[in-house]
């Protein structure tokens, strides 16, 4: 484990990524304890301080459990969690927590928006959007249902080919860099219908989360709108307050 002075990000930032990747390239098992904090510390140059940051963030997302007195250990049951006030995929989430993730039952056509969805995207009705449905599994469980419905004129099918990975946010910033700039979110929590249930691995009925989200570019306008059923035993939100 290293730091690389080419990379501009906040210490602990950094520490994060590589006991992440210290955690995935050694093999290291649910339960499995980490090395000491000084020796974390030494291995990496860094400050206790600065370590300690970096692992209460790890405790947040789930990925180390930190017990007072006797140790850090791997979370055994490891889940995404996400902060609601960052903007960022499920998969890019689970990159960063370094979990593997793939995607099922992928869906792209054009429809005609309907008087909701008009009116969050502030077009006419029946104006034609890019749909993208899809579901996504992290370590071969799945997480969650993904319905994006996208401007044509930003998003058309043919941008989905054989490279997209599941994340139409990441598809746009990577089309249209520094244009796609914030979201506006809304969760509830919402029953499991026999589709959503099948494709989710849940019982039917069952609670799921649900993010309504409204993608915003550089000026404000909206440019898509998408909604994300999550599984809450394998997701959480959370949300820093200061």
């Amino acid at each position: 484990m290293y730091l690389t002075q080419l990379d501009r990000r906040p210490l602990y930032a950094q520490v994060h990524d590589r006991l992440l990747a210290f955690i995935r390239d050694s093999g290291m098992e649910p339960g499995e304890r980490l090395p000491s904090e000084a020796t974390l510390a030494d291995r990496l140059g860094v400050s206790r301080a600065t370590l300690r940051e970096a692992l209460r963030l790890l405790e947040e997302e789930g990925v180390i459990v930190r017990r007072h007195g006797v140790g850090t250990f791997v979370a055994a049951n490891r889940h995404l969690e996400s902060g609601l006030e960052r903007l960022e995929s499920v998969l890019a989430l689970a990159g960063r927590q370094g979990m593997e993730t793939r995607m099922e039952d992928l869906e792209v056509h054009v429809v005609r928006a309907d008087r909701s969805v008009a009116e969050r995207l502030a077009v006419e009705p029946g104006t034609f959007l890019t749909c993208v449905c899809r579901t996504i599994l992290v370590e071969d469980r799945p997480v969650a249902y993904l319905e994006d419905l996208v401007l044509t004129e930003w998003l058309s099918p043919d941008h989905l080919d054989e490279a997209f990975n599941g994340s139409v946010l990441d598809l746009l910033r990577r089309l249209y860099p520094q244009r796609v700039q914030e979201a506006l979110a809304e969760i509830t929590a919402v029953d499991a219908g026999p589709s959503l249930a099948r494709r989710l691995g849940v019982d039917p009925g069952g609670a799921l989360l649900l993010l309504e989200e409204t993608l915003f570019d550089a000026t404000g306008a909206p440019i898509g709108f998408s909604r994300n059923y999550f599984v809450p035993e394998r997701f959480r939100f959370h949300v820093v307050r200061r």
